[in-house]
């Protein structure tokens, strides 16, 4: 099991360091609900530091604490466009998603929704293991894939004892299918920023928010809000969720527009990996 003392490597310090362990903190154990530990910004308890208006939007951000300047500055920023033209294609190497039910804990920052998850689930790629520890939701899309924006995004954000942090961004595309697990989220999301709902027994699985097939772009990132940390291994999947239209009405009424310009990629690698 991991402890909020394994994720830091004594090599790593300043804000990745923070980041890092803010990410294992999230899933310290059940007596410790997973909003209690904000995910890599060390001045969300002081109020609204940035958002995404144009005073504090992202044009901004890399000014408003010496913790941001990555988002100003950083080579490795996200999202970015991927496309299957310029990916290079490697053989198939499967995202193994082993993950378990959690109940149900979650957080309206003003900002967007903020999921914590209970301990024990994980994601394995090339022989690592990330323990998921916080779910978050963008509207519109944040990655561009093929030319395309999903109506919404949803990032599942993982953290390993070697201090890596791995995100896989599932885009979110409005139609007819209800979707049971993101409907149930919806339900319990508080209206008001600052808000909170723990549900003990009101259990969510994500594995029931992912998509039947999951060919991916691969490629380094960061964090795509403050203080954008970079480091980030980004898994984004190719072929959206569909969800019910009326299911992204709601999280586009309690998030708001909270989506990322695109980023440079400044000859960064991209894989493009299918599954058998």
């Amino acid at each position: 099991m991991l402890r909020a003392g394994d994720i830091i490597p004594r090599a790593v310090s300043g804000p990745a360091a923070l980041a890092i362990a803010a990410v294992l903190a999230l899933g310290a154990g059940p007596a410790r609900p997973a909003w209690q530990s904000p995910l890599a910004d060390p001045h969300s308890g002081a109020g609204n530091l940035w958002d995404y208006s144009e005073a504090r939007g992202p044009a901004h951000w890399g000014e408003l604490a010496p913790d941001y300047q990555a988002c100003g500055n950083g080579d490795l920023q996200s999202p970015i466009a991927l496309d299957a033209v310029a990916a290079a294609f490697i053989p198939c190497e499967p995202l193994r998603f082993r993950y378990r039910s959690s109940s149900l804990y979650i957080k309206n920052q003003g900002v967007g929704l903020r999921l914590g998850y209970d301990r024990g689930s994980y994601l394995v790629i090339e022989g690592l293991s990330y323990e998921l520890v916080e779910v978050r939701f963008h509207v519109p899309g944040e990655h561009v894939i093929d030319g395309h924006v999903g109506d919404a995004e949803m990032q599942l954000i993982h953290g390993n004892n070697r201090g890596d942090i791995a995100i896989i961004a599932v885009p979110i595309k409005a139609g007819h299918r209800v979707n049971q697990t993101l409907r149930r989220i919806l339900e319990h999301a508080p209206d008001d920023a600052g808000e909170q709902f723990f549900g003990r027994n009101v259990g969510i699985n994500a594995l029931f928010m992912l998509p039947g097939r999951k060919d991916y772009y691969a490629y380094p990132g960061s964090l795509t809000s403050p203080p954008c940390t970079e480091g980030v291994r980004w898994f984004v999947l190719r072929d959206p969720l569909e969800v019910d239209i009326l299911e992204i009405r709601r999280l586009a009424q309690l998030v708001g527009n909270n989506a990322r310009p695109l980023q440079q990629v400044r000859g960064r690698p991209v894989r493009k990996v299918c599954l058998p």
